[in-house]
């Protein structure tokens, strides 16, 4: 493969994991959650302060029992991507905010970064583990 062959594939790359940590975000403010977890690999890991969640099951659980509720979820903003694909895996890190709304208009309740680990599988990428880092938001 051309040395030009190998940087669009990898924008293209590059681009396709962005595309997936989008729909995380939308599907986790959207409440779904079934949707949410397919956009993990069977085995994924995501990791949240002391807790973790390994598999679709447990991911499901998770995120049910955390969002499961209109007034638990809110708006995520994730930025400052910086995704690293090598092949048929990626890393990316990125920051984020979680926005709930209130009487007087959206709070930020969490701020933070995460950490990825993508993997392609059947042509697609997916979410092969995310740690989440939060900041002390006061």
């Amino acid at each position: 493969m051309s040395e030009i062959a190998e940087n669009m594939a990898a924008c293209i790359d590059e681009l396709a994991v962005q595309s997936v940590l989008a729909r995380y975000c939308h599907r986790c403010d959207d409440g779904d959650f079934a949707g949410l977890v397919d956009l993990f690999t069977p085995d994924g890991v995501f990791t949240y302060g002391d807790r973790t969640a390994h598999g679709r099951a447990e991911l499901l659980a998770f995120f049910q029992g955390t969002q499961g509720r209109p007034d638990q979820r809110g708006k995520h903003l994730t930025f400052n991507l910086d995704v690293r694909p090598d092949g048929d895996t990626a890393r990316s890190v990125s920051d984020y905010v979680f926005l709930r709304t209130s009487a007087h208009g959206p709070v930020l309740r969490l701020a933070g970064r995460y950490h990825d680990e993508l993997r392609r599988v059947d042509g697609q990428w997916r979410i092969a583990r995310r740690d989440v880092i939060n900041l002390e938001v006061p």
